[in-house]
């Protein structure tokens, strides 16, 4: 609602979003320094509901591989959509998928852990020929793919990511699924 304070001082409403869209195009943090401090969260956090991005246009997420028995760990179910990134959450990173001339894409990981400020997690793919490959478990349909397509998980191989790199949308994969995942791990690289 415009105060008269607010209209004496010219920051209407309607031309302040305008402004606070302008500087966001442009890549320019507002002058207040609370919408300063809101802007770089908000960022951080990949919450610009406007946001309009190629997804070309991202960098890639400094990742690191490593074979799934050499992380293992206890693993639990915990998603909590209220604090950090924790098992059973779907979050999503940006890789680097085929070679280094393309760009990179966003991509979707199942949280099997953390250590203090990085993510655990195992690669989602909706690639059919995942179906007869051992080493993927499949995990069906879920907000995970937004085409709804069965998706499948890779066991094999944990991802390592800052959580700073990851982007949160309030996914979860079901407890039951969690636990057949969970059961896979324990059973073929010694998780606990």
């Amino acid at each position: 609602m415009e105060t008269a304070e607010s209209t004496r001082r010219g920051d209407h409403p309607r031309l302040q979003r305008w402004k606070d869209k302008l500087n966001r195009l442009l890549g320019t943090p507002p002058a207040n320094p609370l919408e300063a401090g809101l802007h770089e969260l908000n960022e951080r956090l990949g919450l610009h509901a406007d946001s309009e991005e190629e997804e070309g246009t991202h960098a890639e997420s400094a990742v690191v591989v490593e074979h799934t028995d050499r992380l293992s760990r206890s693993i639990y179910y915990a998603p909590d959509m209220d604090g950090q990134a924790e098992p059973g959450e779907i979050v999503w990173i940006w890789v680097l998928c085929d070679g280094p001339d393309n760009p990179a894409r966003e991509r979707a990981i199942l949280v099997v852990g953390r250590t203090r400020h990085t993510i655990l997690g195992l690669l989602i793919s909706p690639n059919p020929d995942h179906d007869t490959e051992e080493e993927w478990l499949d995990i069906g349909s879920g907000q995970w793919d937004s085409s709804g397509r069965q998706c499948w998980l890779r066991l094999d191989r944990v991802i390592e990511v800052n959580e700073l790199d990851i982007r949160r949308q309030g996914a979860v994969l079901p407890r039951r699924r969690f636990e057949r995942v969970a059961n896979r791990l324990r059973k073929d690289f010694q998780w606990v």
